[in-house]
């Protein structure tokens, strides 16, 4: 009998241990989270500043290290940055969009090994980025409206990507390698609900580009899972921020259910290994980590 027991209470603690893993946990402590990255080890959480200026040059924004169950284990990775927005880790170098400039770290050390200066380009919101290859990277620029292509070999050089369609207010973007395509999505114009989806071709830096999804919104970051893709919509500059879904083969958008709505769901990170969603929420100086 005290065997059949032990079994039973075996498989109860399973269960429960198991119901614990697909939990939401929130993590607060940020400074105006934008971005969530990882190289596999740990992740990484963009920190714009105390303040949400995405443009200021001054000098409070950081990079946060934090373990594969969103502990906090170095508040301030890497510090001295301005306003630090989308990364990617690329070949052991996490590459950071700041400001007019996009940066290099190694993830050993933390200490800096590139710097790319895009200013000439007329940019203060360098914003998303995208591993296209070993060797190129994409970043986004929101307030002219642009992608640039960035080749890291031999010498580290830029060029705008020549779009048939005006991305404006470029923000979100994905580059999907087993399709070899690039999806984008825009903020919107004007502080308005008017960003739009859509996804291209890109070769020779050029991009044959179509909208997707016309809907509308204040759109931010963006992933692609399994046949669809997944976006985040601030909705407002309130508690009111959604992801949402669009199903590329049936061409319909559905909102996911979260635990709550968010403020300011912006560059989010999906995990596909462990099925779940990394959730700046840049508003309220949080990290939503839940289930998808």
């Amino acid at each position: 009998m005290k065997r059949y027991v032990m079994i039973f209470v075996c498989i109860m603690m399973a269960m429960q241990l198991g119901a614990c893993s697909t939990k939401s946990v929130k993590v607060e402590g940020f400074s105006s989270p934008e971005s969530v990255t990882t190289d596999g080890s740990y992740f990484y959480v963009s920190n714009v500043g105390k303040e949400l200026k995405p443009m200021d040059k001054d000098g409070d924004g950081f990079i946060s290290r934090l373990s594969t169950k969103g502990k906090v284990l170095d508040a301030q990775f890497i510090s001295g940055l301005n306003a630090p927005k989308g990364m990617i880790v690329n070949d052991g170098i996490l590459y950071v969009a700041d400001i007019d400039k996009v940066k290099g770290f190694s993830v050993a050390d933390g200490k800096q090994v590139f710097d790319l200066d895009f200013s000439a380009q007329g940019t203060s919101l360098l914003n998303d980025m995208t591993v296209v290859d070993e060797n190129t990277l994409l970043v986004s620029s929101t307030d002219v409206g642009a992608v640039y292509e960035i080749s890291l070999k031999p010498v580290p050089s830029l060029r705008k990507v020549d779009s048939n369609v005006d991305l404006v207010a470029a923000n979100g973007i994905y580059f999907d390698r087993q399709s070899e395509t690039l999806y984008v999505v825009t903020y919107g114009t004007n502080n308005k609900s008017n960003g739009f989806v859509g996804k291209g071709k890109l070769e020779n830096g050029k991009l044959d580009f179509q909208k997707i999804d016309t809907v509308g919104g204040l759109f931010d970051g963006v992933a692609v899972n399994d046949g669809k893709v997944y976006f985040s919509d601030w909705v407002t500059y309130e508690k009111k921020g959604v992801l949402k879904e669009f199903d590329l083969a049936s061409g319909k958008t559905v909102t996911l259910d979260l635990p709550e709505k968010i403020g300011g769901p912006a560059d989010f990170y999906m995990d596909k290994d462990s099925k779940k969603l990394w959730i700046p929420m840049m508003m309220e100086n949080s990290l939503l980590i839940t289930p998808f």
